[in-house]
């Protein structure tokens, strides 16, 4: 029996000893399944606010402040008996020593509710013009970004009323679309460029190649912005005030207005369109508006299913349906991943005096 109980000692001991090579074998399994998780649930919250919005009803943010993890190695030891037969004879009861390795973790995640100040910072304040404009100068398409982002340039509406709860009436938005076809054209033959102003660090220029004045499409789209035909150079401004012939004066949407607008692209059981708990949009003879015609029909799309979807990117499942992205809509994925980098960027860093009470929610293991 003493010759058992050392042999446990020893085993036991080597196990304890092994723990000390777990930390970095750990942070290689931990920190891909933490990264995905939190990417996921970002995703999800997300989508489910857009969905949220579409219904009218308010959205609610959560962010992840930080993951915290405790991991606990040891072993178990003790005896076991097992029935023996030596050599054939008669049963025998042998006593072994049994030892059970074990580990787990116990991840703390905290939570921060996006609320007060901060909610009015993030979402409620339109974005900045230079935001919007370096969106395009980081690999974002002019068409994109402007089709989302943008209100209104000079006397050119994209949609205005879509910026809220879904209106009654179509929008307007005929010109504007027009406007970002012709500026996707423009873009792709390298004909226009937006940048800083280099004799004016602080000003934001749209700059048509001197080539280029004749080019029917791009004496269209100075014709649609009320632009002189005889200039190559314009400057962004966001005060309409200064509205001319010379400039692109900019009203862009704050990312509460983004998220409704795109809202509108969410499709929704006809039961719930029954009932009324959606607001259906309706054109000038008094047919239902079809929002894929729309800017933000064409760069996002939110598809409903009464089951699972198999071939989703991100779903959500709210009042009985599944919401969600199909896998294989690219331009809807790159639209939900704009918007994302959107949200990043107008978040930063609260102050701590902005800093709401923080969540924390210990997960057993």
């Amino acid at each position: 029996m003493n010759k058992l109980l050392k042999t446990m000692c020893v085993v036991a001991a080597i196990g304890s000893t092994g723990c000390q090579s777990m930390g970095p074998k750990v942070l290689r399994q931990s920190h891909p399944q933490y990264n995905d998780a939190v990417v996921s649930v970002i995703d999800n919250q997300l989508l489910l606010n857009i969905v949220r919005l579409k219904y009218r009803e308010n959205p609610f943010f959560l962010e992840v402040n930080s993951i915290t993890e405790s991991r606990n190695a040891g072993a178990d030891c003790g005896l076991r008996s097992i029935e023996w037969y030596p050599g054939g004879t008669s049963k025998q009861i042998k006593v072994v020593p049994n030892l059970l390795g074990k580990s787990y973790q116990v991840p703390t995640i905290f939570y921060r509710p996006v609320r007060g100040k901060e909610f009015i910072k993030y979402l409620m304040t339109p974005i900045p013009l230079n935001i919007t404009l370096g969106m395009s100068s980081s690999g974002w398409k002019l068409q994109r970004v402007f089709n989302t982002c943008v209100e209104k340039i000079n006397d050119v509406e994209n949609a205005p009323s879509a910026s809220g709860p879904t209106p009654r009436h179509k929008p307007n938005y005929e010109k504007f679309y027009e406007m970002t076809n012709l500026l996707k054209k423009l873009e792709d033959a390298n004909l226009i460029a937006i940048g800083i102003d280099p004799d004016n660090q602080h000003a934001l220029i749209m700059r048509i190649k001197q080539n280029a004045a004749n080019n029917a499409d791009v004496i269209k789209f100075k014709q649609i912005l009320g632009l002189d035909q005889n200039k190559s150079e314009f400057f962004f401004d966001s005060n309409f005030l200064k509205a001319g012939s010379n400039g692109l004066v900019v009203r862009t949407r704050s990312l509460m207005g983004v998220l409704f607008y795109l809202s509108h692209a969410v499709d929704v059981p006809v039961e719930d369109i029954e009932k009324g708990v959606v607001q259906t949009t309706v054109t000038e003879n008094g047919s239902v508006f079809d929002w894929s015609q729309n800017a933000s029909g064409t760069l996002f799309k939110v598809y409903c299913s009464k089951s699972k979807p198999h071939n989703a990117f991100v779903s959500t499942y709210y009042r009985d349906h599944w919401f969600y992205i199909a896998d294989n809509d690219l331009h809807s994925k790159s639209t939900f991943m704009f918007i994302s980098m959107l949200f990043n960027l107008q978040a930063g860093e609260a102050s701590a005096a902005d800093v709401a009470p923080t969540l924390t929610i210990p997960v057993g293991r």
